[in-house]
């Protein structure tokens, strides 16, 4: 008899320590399943963030700048651009990070016969570097100039600083250096 009060309770006692370890063992199986639900909906997400990022990148832009071209050193003419990417599906990776883009440049030329020195010109970057420097070179449209040859710096996503090649003269191997300095605006 004595027996019995001691075993029912440990028979007991097991059969409940039994159950609630069935019990914790389904929470924490139920859990893992959750986590790993929630892993892969993160790691999805972190996809298709990058996607619609690559998707972004933008294809063109517009720009505004002062340059003394076509000065007496005294004031500053301002110039506009306009750069569409030439290659815009085409990955930057498989040109080593160099995007090639087409620019119309204009200049205001104020007070001259011909207001507008109009260039249309090549344009390289080297992307992914400190301050994505570029060069191109291009044709004057308006009988201004002939020709113009320029290299830059693009001091960070919307500010760039230049200096311009552009022969105005009558010879095709002379001309001379001009700065400019603006801000671009991506589209």
């Amino acid at each position: 008899m004595l027996s019995k009060f001691f075993v029912y309770p440990i028979v007991v006692g097991l059969i409940l320590v039994f159950l609630f370890s069935l019990s914790i063992y389904a929470q924490e199986t139920a859990a893992d399943e959750e986590l790993e639900e929630r892993i892969e909906l993160i790691l999805a997400s972190q996809n298709m963030s990058a996607v619609k990022e690559k998707e972004k990148k933008p294809t063109g832009g517009i720009s505004l700048y002062v340059t003394n071209y076509h000065t007496a050193d005294t004031e500053y003419k301002l110039g506009g651009k306009y750069e569409q990417l030439l290659f815009a599906n085409n990955s930057n990776q498989s040109l080593n990070n160099v995007s090639f883009s087409y620019v119309v440049d204009g200049i205001y030329l104020e007070g001259e016969s011909t207001s507008l020195a109009l260039f249309l010109s090549l344009k390289a970057t080297l992307n992914n570097r400190s301050f994505s420097p570029y060069l191109g070179a291009g044709a004057e449209l308006m009988g201004v100039a002939n020709y113009q040859g320029f290299v830059g710096l693009n001091i960070n996503k919307n500010f760039f600083v230049e200096t311009k090649f552009i022969n105005d003269k009558d010879e095709w191997d002379s001309g001379e250096f001009y700065s400019a300095t603006g801000f671009k605006i991506d589209f």
